[in-house]
């Protein structure tokens, strides 16, 4: 089976282009994504350390076929299965005519968006051509020993790391620690991150599948409380819209806004679990001065007003982000 197929520039390493072929991988991503990650940064080490006109390279059950293209400047990396060896020799000689016909793609910086589809098209059509090697296969079920793969392949090229283990392993003790004391979700997520690369760089599998677990549960979450932040943000401004249109003859500081306060303090309590504290605070203030006005004189209850309405509807300006 064909799983993954990809474009490095030869100089730089720079990844140019990457495809993945396999439906239960494309509808996995985000369980697959920290794999793919692993995968990804050991293919870029691999072709950055120099190779012949073609080398495969084993992952266990997989393979890695890179083809050295240097009349285009670029490595051409292919993901299979072993079993195909002989079906991808006769893809990849294909592939690269392909990469031929369109090098002036990658080495300009402006690309024309009409040519990369036609590019893309024609990879496509070669691969669909090859149908034997695109049968579904549960790659994911095979995570683990994968990993194992190709941290033992990257072990090969590079002792270094077993000479910073220790140093490795404590930075991921201080980083699980605080994660344990953390209740920002989007710090909690990013502490997650950290430990999938210790914990790739320390080719520790354990590890590195229970936090991309963990990753997985907390990218839902961040996704499901953005839906509600997002919800609550409008129905505020779309109250306070409706109260400012229907108070008729009493003054502004004596208005009904009820379910303004109600719709922007569910706002500013998930709030809480994604800005900074100042931001939070901010939009907690604008809330209670809704409700509790002794003592605010018109002038600054008008300006509570103006702010809420003027409130950005862009949920990402309202997050801090930073471990």
């Amino acid at each position: 089976m064909l799983y993954f197929l990809f474009l490095y520039q030869i100089e730089s390493g720079e990844l140019l282009y990457e495809k993945e072929f396999q439906v239960d991988i494309d509808s996995h991503m985000d369980l697959f994504g920290s794999f793919f990650s692993a995968l990804k940064l050991f293919v870029s080490e691999m072709v950055n350390e120099g190779i012949e006109e073609l080398k495969t390279i084993g992952l266990g059950d997989l393979m890695a076929s890179i083809i050295r293209i240097l009349e285009a400047n670029i490595d051409l990396v292919i993901i299979a299965e072993k079993d195909d060896k002989k079906e991808i020799q006769k893809l990849s000689s294909k592939l690269k005519n392909i990469v031929l016909n369109y090098k002036e793609l990658f080495l300009v910086d402006a690309v024309k968006s009409e040519d990369f589809e036609n590019f893309d098209k024609e990879i496509n059509d070669i691969i669909l051509s090859h149908r034997k090697i695109l049968d579904p296969n549960a790659l994911i079920e095979k995570q683990k020993d994968f990993l194992k793969s190709i941290w033992d392949q990257r072990g090969k090229i590079s002792d270094q790391l077993r000479d910073e283990r220790k140093d490795l392993e404590n930075e991921r003790t201080i980083i699980i620690n605080n994660l344990l004391k953390e209740n920002n979700v989007l710090k909690k997520f990013s502490l997650c991150k950290l430990i999938l690369e210790l914990s790739d760089k320390l080719e520790d599998e354990e590890f590195f599948l229970e936090y991309q677990k963990k990753a997985k549960i907390i990218a839902n979450e961040i996704n499901d409380q953005k839906i509600r932040l997002k919800y609550y943000l409008n129905r505020a401004k779309e109250s306070l819209k409706v109260a400012l249109d229907t108070f008729g003859e009493r003054t502004l500081i004596e208005g009904d806004f009820k379910e303004v306060y109600s719709n922007l303090y569910s706002f500013s309590s998930k709030l809480k679990n994604f800005a900074s504290v100042e931001v939070y605070e901010k939009y907690y203030h604008l809330v209670s001065k809704l409700i509790n006005r002794k003592g605010i004189s018109t002038e600054e209850f008008s300006l509570v007003i103006n702010e809420i309405s003027n409130m950005d509807e862009n949920i990402e300006s309202y997050f801090h982000i930073g471990v």
